[in-house]
């Protein structure tokens, strides 16, 4: 899987610049965008823009069924766990965004976002429990697609761990 680097600029509200402690998790998003064409590169974009630097809003990586594109250092900290400027998920982990646009791959999204996640706890040394829903964080129904599947989560995990 190709991984592309597509950072938001430097300065913006939603890059602050503030070092990530550890990283200590690895925290699984959706991207709740369903639209034709909100592939990783849409995406990369939309955080680039006015919009997501006022909320302000951010993650480390997009990924859809081709690509990972990351949109901040690994070493710095994001705006994607919704527990606030300090809050542990945002302070303390990577948070990856599976792309769900209906003209994409889903199933191939979440083997690319497997494959990331196994490449991110290996290069950082943490186990399988370092993977984490949004959900932990806030309670959020977040990453929904995979929530919803029968043992959805559980799937997802050893997809991981075939990988690693």
């Amino acid at each position: 899987m190709e991984i592309v680097q597509n950072f938001i600029p430097v300065g913006r509200k939603n890059r602050p610049g503030t070092h990530l402690h550890g990283p200590k998790f690895i925290t699984i998003h959706d991207t709740a965008n369903d639209a034709n064409g909100a592939n990783a590169l849409n995406h990369a974009e939309y955080l680039k823009g006015d919009e997501a630097a006022n909320k302000p809003v951010s993650w480390h990586y997009t990924v859809d069924d081709k690509r990972a594109v990351q949109h901040l250092p690994n070493t710095e900290k994001g705006f994607h766990a919704g527990d606030g400027g300090e809050g542990p998920g945002n302070i303390s982990s990577i948070g990856i965004e599976i792309c769900e646009n209906r003209d994409g791959n889903r199933r191939k999204a979440e083997d690319n976002a497997a494959e990331l996640a196994a490449k991110l706890l290996s290069n950082y040394n943490l186990n399988i429990e370092a993977l984490v829903q949004h959900h932990k964080w806030t309670g959020k129904n977040c990453p929904h697609i995979i929530r919803e599947r029968p043992n959805g989560w559980e799937q997802f995990i050893e997809k991981v761990k075939e990988k690693l």
